[in-house]
């Protein structure tokens, strides 16, 4: 596992269907929306696959921070206009800006198990 900063907040992504994926946000990449994801959790919500990325509906309502629409297999973002964190499972360009907040750090044959996770699964999200 890489070096971790202060700013960074390890997180475990445990799904309904005993999937479990790992990563790290970091404050650097949108200080108010990782703050307010952090003191939330742990968070739960439901998750559903669309267009390969994994949507876990948040509620926080926040804007872009360091918006972009290119993303690579892993990143954790926000995306606000559905109000959601996604994890990205494939490299894509994205239809609305996101915020990149972090990576998942669990290697890509778990990623990619995320595909089986049901639609309206619940998903809780808590720090490590």
């Amino acid at each position: 596992m890489p070096d971790l900063s202060d700013t960074d907040i390890r997180l475990e992504f445990i799904f309904e269907d005993d999937i479990i994926v790992k990563g790290t946000i970091n404050r650097i990449f949108a200080p108010l929306v990782v703050e307010e994801i952090k003191s939330r959790l742990p968070i739960e919500g439901r998750a559903a696959v669309v267009r390969n990325e994994m949507q876990i509906t948040l509620g926080i309502s926040k804007g872009n921070a360091k918006p972009t629409n290119d993303v690579k297999k892993g990143d954790i973002a926000y995306v606000p206009l559905g109000d959601s964190l996604c994890i990205y499972l494939d490299n894509m360009h994205t239809y609305s800006q996101v915020n990149i907040l972090g990576k998942i750090t669990t290697d890509d044959d778990e990623i990619s198990q995320l595909r089986k996770v049901r639609r309206g699964s619940l998903v809780e999200i808590k720090t490590i």
